[in-house]
């Protein structure tokens, strides 16, 4: 990777930059047109950022004026009873009972939520993603057997993404809120 993308640990000054990266690629605000090059599925709230910050759950790629140009997000899974909980992410924990990795249910695994992930498209194409995957890798694979994640099933690009760069496998697909998705599992 170039030395003008560094990655580090999220900090809360991170916030806006946060936000505004997800803004700019969440799915609602594309065209269909530039969907085919990936997309966010879930638009999360300010606090959501800063408490998935506090538990050191974030990394970012910044560029040398310190602007987030990318992020990957590995959190414990949220408590399903959460009134506030997207559609998508009740239909995700709720998978984790009935889906197995290596013959064991993933809910009964130590398993983080992976995502979301959003690389800006000035920096794709110089290792950005491979990078936040290792810096996430080495800070989690103690703390979690499992990744799990979701993709919506119109998002190729990201699919093949998590596939390839992750190596994360589709163990199901699902609906929520009207949506197809993915349901993906990897091993930290």
């Amino acid at each position: 990777m170039t030395s003008e993308v560094q990655i580090r640990l999220a900090q809360q000054r991170d916030v806006g930059g946060l936000a505004a990266l997800e803004s700019r690629y969440y799915i609602d605000n594309l065209a269909p047109a530039q969907r085919a090059d990936g997309f966010i599925s879930i638009s999360h709230p300010a606090h959501w950022w800063g408490r998935a910050i506090e538990v050191g759950g974030v990394h970012v790629a910044v560029t040398g004026n310190d602007d987030v140009a990318g992020f990957m997000v590995v959190t414990a899974p949220p408590d399903p009873t959460e009134m506030d909980l997207p559609a998508v992410i009740k239909g995700t924990l709720d998978l984790t009972e009935s889906l197995e990795m290596n013959g064991t249910p993933i809910a009964a695994q130590r398993f983080a939520i992976h995502g979301p992930v959003c690389i800006a498209e000035e920096v794709r194409g110089r290792g950005v993603y491979s990078s936040l995957h290792a810096a996430t890798r080495d800070a989690y694979r103690d703390r979690f057997e499992l990744g799990v994640l979701f993709v919506a099933a119109d998002n190729p690009r990201s699919l093949h993404t998590t596939s390839a760069k992750l190596g994360a496998r589709s163990l199901a697909e699902f609906e929520a809120d009207g949506r197809r998705y993915h349901f993906l599992a990897f091993e930290f």
